[in-house]
């Protein structure tokens, strides 16, 4: 009696298996072995000829996955790779793939898990700050493609009263972030150094204004300012918070008012605020 043939995997069976032998790192023939399938086991499902048999002919896609991939990761963090090196990032990309592999069908978000991975990889042992400085990179991605407010102007503004100002309600934009680094990541921005930066815990405001993302080091008075404005807040109580994180320092209510709207205005200029 012939035996009966044999049934085609399902859509979903072939996709994960297409899945799995792309994404493996010693390529088709190697991970169908290791599946205990003959180098012709894709035969019945794609086309070769006497040019390139089907694990060869998939085998050039697997290689588009890796390559294409690791040249997005090197575009979206320039620095991160530099201060790593060709041959060494090259290597962290092969491990993170391996280990993070990307769930998400859009190549934006094949990095969201690399500065969490850098933080438990050998290559960062010697430079624990690299995570930061790919957290950096990150955010700066993140938020350029973020959501969009109108921010206030100084115009509008200026036409309140004394009254209608201090009681105005405003939040931050939601195109920001506040990252805290145990380095000053941010002296690695313009020229990325090997030997890293100085380990002083600092507090990065990343934000865009209009299609342009900017980061700068924020004092703990601002810190403790943003905090509070990331929820409807009156300019009055951001005055008051500044006052409250400064009253270790100084009691001149006059000199603190005055340091606290000098960074209201610079909130302003900057495009952070938005009506509430």
């Amino acid at each position: 009696m012939a035996s009966e043939a044999r049934q085609p995997p399902s859509l979903r069976a072939l996709q994960e298996l297409l899945y799995d032998l792309m994404t493996a790192p010693a390529g088709v023939t190697a991970a169908l072995s290791a599946r205990g399938l003959p180098p012709d086991a894709l035969d019945g499902v794609i086309a070769g000829d006497h040019r390139l048999s089907a694990a060869a002919r998939l085998d050039i896609y697997a290689n588009m996955y890796f390559f294409r991939i690791l040249d997005v990761l090197r575009e979206e963090f320039p620095r991160t790779a530099g201060a790593l090196g060709t041959d060494r990032f090259h290597d962290l990309i092969t491990d993170y793939l391996l280990q993070a592999r990307p769930a998400h069908p859009s190549l934006r978000e094949a990095g969201a898990r690399l500065p969490g991975f850098l933080r438990e990889h050998a290559c960062a042992l010697d430079r624990p700050w690299l995570a930061e400085l790919a957290a950096l990179e990150r955010a700066h991605r993140e938020l350029f493609d973020g959501p969009d407010a109108e921010p206030l102007t100084l115009e509008a503004l200026q036409g309140l009263t004394p009254e209608a100002f201090s009681t105005l309600p405003v939040r931050l934009i939601p195109a920001h972030r506040l990252l805290v680094h145990p380095f000053e990541i941010s002296r690695l921005w313009e020229a990325a150094a090997t030997d890293g930066p100085p380990a002083r815990e600092e507090t990065l405001l990343v934000w865009r204004r209009e299609v342009t993302v900017h980061h700068r080091a924020v004092s703990a008075e601002e810190s403790t300012m943003l905090r509070r404005a990331a929820a409807p807040v009156t300019f009055a109580e951001l005055c008051e918070a500044f006052a409250g994180a400064r009253a270790a320092t100084t009691q001149d209510e006059a000199a603190l008012a005055a340091e606290a709207f000098q960074i209201l205005a610079r909130w302003v200029d900057d495009g952070l605020l938005t009506g509430a």
